[in-house]
C-alpha cells in the first residue's frame, strides 16, 4: 500500500470510510491488504464488508481463502446459531454448487428467517431455482399480508398468468388492498377485472378515475361504449368540461381516443377544444375555412391548397383549422394526423421535428417527418424569416470539391399562390427549390443552371416584393442553405388581401449579392371571390453563382415612395422605406438631362471646372436627397469590400449612375470611379457569357459627324462585319437571332412623352417594334452584346404596365447585354468609349472592367459629361465567350451620302 504522497492520501480516506462503516471502502481495502500480503487483515474487513450486507465481498474472500475452506467455516458458525453466517452459507451454496445443492441452501435460508433475518426474496429466489414454485407463493403471500407491497406485486403478477378464475379473483383482492395502500395500480386492476370477466366493477372504477379527470380513463369508458351509444357517451362526457372550458383536458382526452383508435370521437373532441381556443377561432385561417364551398359538402380545393401551406409551417393554428376542414370533409384519419402533431407543437415548443405516430390506417395521407406535406407533395414548408446571417461565398471558378452536388444534380426553382383570393383573407406564395429526380412539378419549373452547392450548403436567398393591397404577414425575404443533394425545405410568405384588383408579386434569387432571376406571379383579389389556384410559376436561370464582393441596390417604387435594399455576399439587410416624394422625381430627372445635354453640347451655362462641379453636386444631391441614412451607412460598410456595384430596378427613371457617395471625411468620387457599376434587368437570367460572332453595325438616316470612323476603328476589333441600314434590315438580323454583336452609330429622338426612335432608310425604329422579340425570346440563345451609341438610348417612358424603352426590350428579348447613355452624349467621346470598351471586352476582361475602362478613356473632358452618361445591363462578370477575330485589313470605309451627315458634336436629332 505505497505510492507517494497521492496514494498515501487515498489509503487514509480508504481507512477512513472503511471504519465509518461503508462496505464498498471496506471491500476495497481488504483486496489492498491481501495485494501487501496482511492476510489476516484482509480476511477481517471481507469479513465486516460481507457483515454490512456486500455479497460481492463473501465472493472474493472466497477466491481468497478458497471456497472449500470458506464453506467450512461458515457451516460451522451456522450450526452454532449465527444467523448471518446461514445467509451467506446460503448465498455460497447457491454460487458454487451450480444448482446442486439448492435444497441445502433453502435449508440455510428458511432457518435464518425463522431466526429474524431479512433474507424473504433470497429464500423465494432459491425455492424457485430448486422447482417448488408453489412454496414461493406462499412465501409471497405471507410477505404481502404482512405489508412487503413489492411482495404484493410480484405475486399478482403470477396470479395474472393464465386464465384461472379463482387466482385472478386473488389478484383483484390483493390489487385492491394495493391500491387502497396508495399504489398506482388503478389500471392493473381493471385489467385483471375485465380478464376475470367483472366488466361492471371495471367500468366503476373507470367511472371514478374519469370523474378525478383521468383523461385514459374518459377515452376509455368511450371506447367501451356501445358503437351505437359512442356519440351520446361522448356529449355527455364532453359537458362538463366543456363548460369548464378546459382546452388541454378536452384535447388530451382526443389524443386518447386517438391512440386507442377511436377516431371519429377523437375528431369530435378536437373540434370541441378548437371552438373554444380564441387563437384558432379568430385566425386568419378559420376565416378562409368559413367560406361556402361551391359544391355544398364538398371540399374546396382552393381553400384546401391555401389551408395546407399555411399549416405546414409552425402554424399551429392553421394546422388545428385544417385538421377541423379535413374532418368535415371526410379526411379524418390525416385530421387526427395533423391534431396530433399541433398538439405536440404546443407542448413542446417544436415543429416539424416530431416523430410521426401512426393511428391504424394511413393510406389516405402522406405525411414526412418534417411535418405535413403540402398539396403539392413537396414537403414542409419553412415560414420565411429574416436573412441577416453572414454567408462568406465559395469564390466562382473554382474546382468542384468532394460533396458538392455534380453536374447532372440539376436544381429547379417555382412559385405558387392562388390566382384568385377573396377579400380580407390570407393567401400564401410558396417558394420551392427541389434537386434532381426529386423534381417533380409537371415541367413547369427552369432549371439552376450551373448552380453547385457545396457539401454544407449553398446560401440562397429570396426576396419578395408586393404591392401595397397585398399586407405581408411576416418578413419579405429569406435564406435558404440548398443542399448538394435533396432539396431545402419549402419557403412560405404569407400575406392579407387589403385591395380588390389585380394584383403583381415578384419573387427574386439572390446568391450573395449577384442577382439571379425573378419570378411573376398574379392574383385576382374579388370581393367574396373564390380560391383558385393555377400551377406553379417559373422563371429560367443562368449561371447560378455568386460573384465574390459584387454588392446589389435593389430599388423598388410603391406609389410616391421608393424602398431601397442593399444586398452583398457578406449580408442582406432589410428593406428601408425613404421619405414621402415632395415632388415627382422624373421632373428632376428631366431637368437634370436638360442640363447634361447643354453641357455634352457645348452650349451649357458652366465650362470647366464648373461644370464638373454641377455635375458632382447633382450626383451628391441624388445621393443625399434619395437614398435613405440606413443604406448610406451600409453602403461604407461594405465600401471596402465591393468588386462591382449592380443597381436593380424597375419603373425607374432617376440616373443613378450619376450618384456621389459622400460623407463626413469620406469622398471617394462618382460611385461609376470607385468601381464597375450596371444595371440588373429584373425578370429575366444575367449571361455570363457573351458571344463574339459576327457583328452588324447599325447607322441611322442621318448618321453621326464621325460615324464611318467609329464603325471603321470598331471593325478593326470586332471584325468587318454587315452594315445596317435600313429598318427591315434591322428587324431581320433581331428576329433571325443574332449571336453577334448589335452595334448601332446613330441618332436617337428621345420624347418623355413618346419615347425613342431611331430614324432608318424606310421608316423610324422603335422600341414597340420589338414587343414580338421580347414575347418570343428572339436573342435567347445568342444572347448577343447590343450596344446603342447615341443620345438618351437608356430613356425610357411607361408604358401599360412597365417602363419601355431599348433596355427593357432588347434585355427583354434576351439580350446578353446592353449599354446606352442616359442623356445626350459628344460623337468624339462616344467614339473613345465604343473603342476603348470593345478593345477591353476583345480582350478578355470581364464586361464590368470593361465598361469601367471605357469610362476613364472617355472622361478627359471636366466639362463633359459624356462618360456619366452609359448605363450598361449585364453581369459583371460576363466575358466574351469566343475569342474576337483577329484584326482585318482596313475595310473600305462605308459609303454614306453627304446628305446623312450632320455637323453637330452631339448624337440627338433635336439638337
Amino acid at each position: 500500500m505505497s505510492g507517494g504522497k497521492a496514494g498515501q492520501e487515498g489509503q487514509d480516506w480508504r481507512w477512513r470510510l472503511a471504519a465509518a462503516g461503508d462496505a464498498f471502502a471496506m471491500r476495497v481495502l481488504a483486496t489492498a491488504l491481501a495485494e501487501d500480503g496482511r492476510h489476516d487483515e484482509a480476511v477481517a474487513w471481507w469479513e465486516k464488508a460481507i457483515a454490512a450486507g456486500d455479497e460481492t465481498a463473501l465472493h472474493q474472500l472466497a477466491d481468497h481463502v478458497g471456497a472449500g475452506r470458506l464453506e467450512g467455516q461458515l457451516r460451522q458458525r451456522a450450526e452454532s446459531g449465527d444467523v448471518t453466517a446461514m445467509g451467506n452459507l446460503a448465498k455460497l451454496l447457491v454460487r458454487n454448487s451450480g444448482g446442486q445443492r439448492l435444497a441445502e441452501a433453502v435449508h440455510w435460508l428458511t432457518l435464518a428467517v425463522r431466526a429474524g433475518a431479512t433474507l424473504e426474496r433470497e429464500l423465494v429466489a432459491a425455492l424457485d431455482s430448486a422447482g417448488q414454485p408453489a412454496e414461493a407463493e406462499d412465501r409471497l403471500r405471507h410477505m404481502a399480508a404482512a405489508g412487503d407491497l413489492r411482495a404484493l406485486h410480484d405475486l399478482v403478477g403470477r396470479l395474472r398468468e393464465g386464465d384461472d378464475g379463482e387466482r385472478l379473483d386473488e389478484a383483484v383482492v390483493w390489487l385492491t388492498r394495493g391500491v387502497a395502500a396508495g399504489e398506482p395500480w388503478e389500471w392493473d386492476l381493471i385489467a385483471v377485472l375485465d380478464r376475470a370477466g367483472r366488466a361492471d366493477e371495471a367500468e366503476a372504477r373507470l367511472r371514478r378515475l374519469a370523474d378525478r379527470h383521468d383523461v385514459k380513463a374518459v377515452a376509455t369508458l368511450l371506447r367501451r361504449a356501445p358503437e351505437n351509444m359512442r356519440a351520446r357517451v361522448s356529449r355527455r362526457e364532453l359537458d362538463v368540461p366543456v363548460r369548464a372550458r378546459a382546452v388541454d383536458h378536452i384535447r388530451r382526452v382526443a389524443a386518447a381516443l386517438a391512440r386507442l383508435g377511436v377516431r371519429e370521437e377523437a375528431g369530435r373532441w378536437w373540434a370541441a377544444a378548437d371552438a373554444l381556443d380564441e387563437r384558432v377561432l379568430f385566425s386568419p385561417a378559420a376565416r378562409l375555412a368559413a367560406r361556402p364551398a361551391p359544391v355544398s359538402g364538398a371540399p374546396d380545393a382552393g381553400v384546401e391548397w391555401q389551408l395546407r401551406e399555411m399549416a405546414a409551417t409552425d402554424d399551429v393554428t392553421a394546422t388545428r383549422v385544417l385538421a377541423g376542414y379535413l374532418a368535415r370533409t371526410g379526411g379524418t384519419a390525416e385530421a387526427v394526423r395533423l391534431w396530433t402533431r399541433a398538439d405536440a407543437a404546443d407542448v413542446q415548443g417544436l415543429w416539424g421535428v416530431l416523430e410521426e405516430r401512426a393511428f391504424g390506417d394511413t393510406s389516405d395521407t402522406v405525411t414526412s417527418r418534417r411535418g405535413p406535406v403540402s398539396a403539392s407533395g413537396d414537403g414542409v414548408v419553412a415560414d420565411a424569416s429574416p436573412a441577416d446571417a453572414v454567408f462568406e461565398e465559395t469564390p466562382a471558378g473554382t474546382e468542384r470539391e468532394p460533396g458538392t452536388a455534380p453536374a447532372t444534380a440539376t436544381h429547379h426553382l417555382s412559385a405558387q399562390m392562388p390566382s384568385r383570393a377573396g377579400l380580407c383573407e390570407p393567401v400564401s406564395l410558396v417558394v420551392r427549390v427541389s434537386c434532381g429526380a426529386d423534381h417533380d412539378d409537371g415541367g413547369v419549373s427552369a432549371p439552376l443552371a450551373g448552380f453547385r452547392p457545396v457539401r454544407e450548403g449553398s446560401p440562397l436567398t429570396l426576396i419578395v416584393r408586393a404591392p401595397a393591397g397585398l399586407d405581408p404577414q411576416g418578413p419579405l425575404e429569406h435564406t435558404l442553405l440548398v443542399p448538394p443533394f435533396g432539396a431545402p425545405a419549402p419557403v412560405r410568405f404569407a400575406f392579407l388581401t387589403r385591395e380588390p384588383g389585380l394584383h403583381r408579386v415578384r419573387v427574386s434569387a439572390w446568391a450573395g449579392g449577384t442577382f439571379l432571376t425573378e419570378i411573376g406571379l398574379e392574383v385576382s383579389v374579388e370581393r367574396d371571390g373564390p380560391y383558385a389556384v393555377g400551377p406553379p410559376s417559373a422563371a429560367g436561370m443562368g449561371e447560378m453563382r455568386a460573384h465574390p464582393g459584387e454588392v446589389t441596390l435593389l430599388v423598388d417604387r410603391v406609389g410616391d415612395q421608393y424602398t431601397f435594399r442593399l444586398i452583398s455576399d457578406r449580408c442582406i439587410y432589410g428593406a428601408v422605406l425613404a421619405q414621402a416624394l415632395t415632388a415627382a422625381p422624373e421632373a428632376a430627372a428631366e431637368r437634370a438631362y436638360a442640363m447634361l445635354q447643354r453641357l455634352a453640347a457645348g452650349r451649357g451655362e458652366y465650362s470647366g471646372a464648373h461644370a464638373r462641379r454641377w455635375m458632382k453636386e447633382t450626383g451628391v444631391g441624388l445621393w443625399t436627397e434619395m437614398v435613405p441614412d440606413p443604406i448610406k451607412e451600409q453602403f461604407w460598410q461594405l465600401r471596402d469590400h465591393i468588386t462591382a456595384f449592380s443597381v436593380a430596378s424597375e419603373h425607374d427613371v432617376l440616373p443613378w449612375e450619376l450618384l456621389y457617395p459622400i460623407a463626413p471625411g469620406r469622398d471617394e468620387g462618382f460611385l461609376v470611379q470607385q468601381f464597375p457599376v450596371l444595371r440588373n434587368s429584373l425578370g429575366r437570367p444575367r449571361s455570363s457569357a457573351l458571344p463574339i460572332g459576327e457583328p452588324h453595325y447599325v447607322v441611322s438616316a442621318r448618321a453621326p459627324v464621325n460615324g464611318d470612323s467609329e464603325i471603321e476603328s470598331i471593325r478593326r476589333i470586332l471584325g468587318t462585319g454587315t452594315v445596317v441600314d435600313t429598318l427591315d434590315g434591322v428587324l431581320t438580323v433581331i428576329d433571325a437571332g443574332t449571336t453577334g454583336p448589335l452595334h448601332f452609330t446613330c441618332h436617337n429622338t428621345f420624347d418623355p412623352a413618346g419615347g425613342s426612335s431611331i430614324i432608318l432608310a424606310d421608316g423610324p425604329f422603335v422600341p414597340a417594334l420589338l414587343n414580338s422579340a421580347v414575347a418570343r425570346r428572339a436573342l435567347q440563345d445568342g444572347r448577343p452584346l447590343v450596344f446603342i451609341n447615341a443620345c438618351r438610348a437608356a430613356g425610357a417612358v411607361p408604358q401599360y404596365t412597365r417602363m419601355l424603352g431599348w433596355a427593357q426590350q432588347f434585355m427583354g428579348a434576351g439580350a446578353g447585354a446592353f449599354v446606352g447613355t442616359l442623356w445626350a452624349v459628344r460623337s468624339d467621346s462616344a467614339q473613345r468609349f465604343a473603342e476603348a470598351f470593345y478593345a477591353s471586352l476583345s480582350a478578355g476582361e470581364p464586361l464590368g472592367t470593361a465598361v469601367h475602362r471605357a469610362r476613364s478613356h472617355a472622361g478627359h473632358d471636366e466639362a463633359d459629361p459624356t462618360w456619366l452618361a452609359y448605363t450598361v445591363y449585364g453581369d459583371p462578370d460576363a466575358i466574351v465567350s469566343a475569342p474576337a477575330p483577329a484584326p482585318a485589313p482596313a475595310p473600305a470605309p462605308a459609303e454614306f451620302s453627304p446628305a446623312r451627315v450632320v455637323p453637330t458634336p452631339v448624337r440627338c436629332e433635336d439638337m
